[in-house]
């Protein structure tokens, strides 16, 4: 599993002062995950992390495929859409 870092703001949890309250990481399973057969090690396809403050942009679109949702999260927010890299997915 990769370590949390959030898509939005790649905030990671050594970086997020004590009682910030974005120091809560979530990780999101978006409509694409796969549950990884038991003993598999690596991070899952279709869960992103976010941190606490932006949780809800990656919960809000639970519903559709990470790639999807990426984009309309990049978008949401201005950014221009791209190629994601696979620490991001």
């Amino acid at each position: 599993m990769l370590p949390p870092r959030c898509h939005v703001c790649h905030l990671e949890p050594a970086q997020s002062p004590l009682g910030d309250a974005r120091s809560d990481f979530v990780l999101v399973y978006f409509a694409d995950a796969v549950n990884p057969p038991p003993g598999w090690v690596g991070h899952p396809a279709g869960a992103v992390w976010f941190c606490g403050e932006h949780a809800s942009l990656g919960e809000e679109r639970e519903h559709l495929g990470s790639d999807t949702a990426l984009r309309d999260i990049d978008a949401v927010l201005g950014r221009l859409p791209g190629r994601l890299s696979k620490t991001d997915r």
